[in-house]
C-alpha cells in the first residue's frame, strides 16, 4: 500500500510539473511570440497604409505643381550659375543698363533643392530700373528680390546706384528617371506674376522722383493740393491747385481744360473738370484727384469709363 501511495503521490507530481512546463512553454514560445508578432504586423500594416497614403499624397501634389519642375534651374550646378548670370546680362543689355557686376555663390542645400545666392550691382535711371523689375518678375524661373536698395549718383541726375540680392532655386528631381527639370538648360517662356502684365502701367516709378528726398530737395507735386474749381466770365471751368512748400507763402496754379500742369514730378494735362472732380492725362493713363486731395495721390481712373 505505501509503495502504490508513493507511486500515486510520484505520478501526480509527474502530472502536476509536465502540466506546469507545458504550460509554460506554450505561454512563453508560442502564445506570446505569437502575439507579438500579431501586434508587429498590425503595427507594420498601418506603417504601410501610411506610407501609401503619404505616397499617393506626394503624387498627387507633385502633379498639381508640375509647373515649378518646369521653372527649376538645371541640376548640373555649373551650368545652373553659368547660364542664370549669362540671362542676367541680357537681361541688364535690353533694359539698357551697362557693365552691370554680378557675383553669385555656391549653392546651399535646402528641403526642396539647392538654393543659389546671387548679388548684382549696377548703375541705371528709375525707368531701366523699373523695366528690369518688370523683366525680372515676368521670367519663369524660382527666383525672388530678398534685398532690394538705390542710392542716387552724385553728380548724375536721375542716375541710382542699384543693390540687389537675388535667391533661385534648383529643385530636387521627383525621380532618378523625371525629366524635369533639366540637368542642363535654363526653362523657357514666361510666368506672369505682376498684376498688371504692361510695362506702361509702371512707368509712375519712373516719373515720380524718388530721389529728391535723398538730395536734399523735396518735390512740389508732394504738396501740391486740388483746392477749388471755379467758373470764370467766360463760362468755363478753371482749377486752382495750391502748393504748400512754404506756410508763409503758398503758390496757386490755375489751368482750364485742354492745359498741361507741370508741378515737380506731376505733369499732365487737364481733360476733365467735374463739380469737385478733375481727370488728368499722362502717359495714356488717366487720373482722378479730387477737391482736397494732394496730386501725387491720385487714383487710376479704368478706362473703359471713357
Amino acid at each position: 500500500m505505501k509503495n502504490l501511495r508513493n507511486i500515486i503521490m510520484f505520478t501526480a507530481l509527474g502530472v502536476f510539473f509536465a502540466w506546469y512546463g507545458l504550460s509554460w512553454a506554450y505561454s512563453s514560445l508560442y502564445k506570446e511570440p505569437r502575439q507579438r508578432l500579431g501586434s508587429e504586423l498590425t503595427k507594420l500594416k498601418a506603417e504601410i497604409e501610411t506610407g501609401k497614403k503619404n505616397t499617393a499624397s506626394m503624387q498627387h501634389f507633385t502633379q498639381q505643381n508640375l509647373i515649378f519642375y518646369y521653372r527649376s534651374l538645371p541640376l548640373i550646378p555649373d551650368q545652373a550659375r553659368t547660364q542664370y548670370s549669362f540671362w542676367l546680362l541680357e537681361v541688364f543689355k535690353y533694359c539698357g543698363i551697362e557693365k552691370p557686376d554680378i557675383e553669385s555663390t555656391n549653392p546651399t542645400r535646402t528641403a526642396f533643392g539647392l538654393n543659389y545666392r546671387v548679388n548684382v550691382r549696377a548703375s541705371c535711371s528709375l525707368d531701366q530700373l523699373s523695366r528690369f523689375l518688370f523683366e525680372f518678375y515676368y521670367a519663369p524661373f524660382l527666383h525672388r528680390i530678398t534685398v532690394l536698395s538705390i542710392a542716387p549718383v552724385e553728380g548724375k541726375e536721375g542716375e541710382v546706384t542699384l543693390s540687389a540680392t537675388l535667391d533661385v532655386l534648383a529643385l530636387r528631381p521627383m525621380s532618378a528617371q523625371a525629366a524635369v527639370p533639366s540637368k542642363d538648360k535654363l526653362p523657357t517662356g514666361y510666368i506672369p506674376r505682376l498684376k498688371l502684365n504692361d510695362l506702361t502701367n509702371y512707368r509712375v516709378i519712373a516719373d515720380r522722383n524718388l530721389m529728391q528726398a535723398a538730395r536734399g530737395g523735396i518735390d512740389k507735386a508732394d504738396y501740391a493740393y486740388l483746392t477749388s474749381i471755379i467758373t470764370t466770365q467766360s463760362g468755363q471751368p478753371e482749377i486752382w491747385i495750391t502748393v504748400r512748400t512754404e506756410s508763409a507763402d503758398h503758390s496757386v496754379v490755375k489751368a482750364r481744360k485742354g492745359e498741361t500742369v507741370r508741378i515737380g514730378s506731376f505733369i499732365a494735362a487737364v481733360v476733365d473738370i467735374a463739380e469737385q472732380d478733375v481727370v488728368f492725362e499722362k502717359d495714356g493713363m488717366r487720373w482722378l484727384v479730387s477737391i482736397g486731395d494732394c496730386l501725387n495721390n491720385a487714383y487710376a481712373v479704368p478706362p473703359e469709363l471713357f
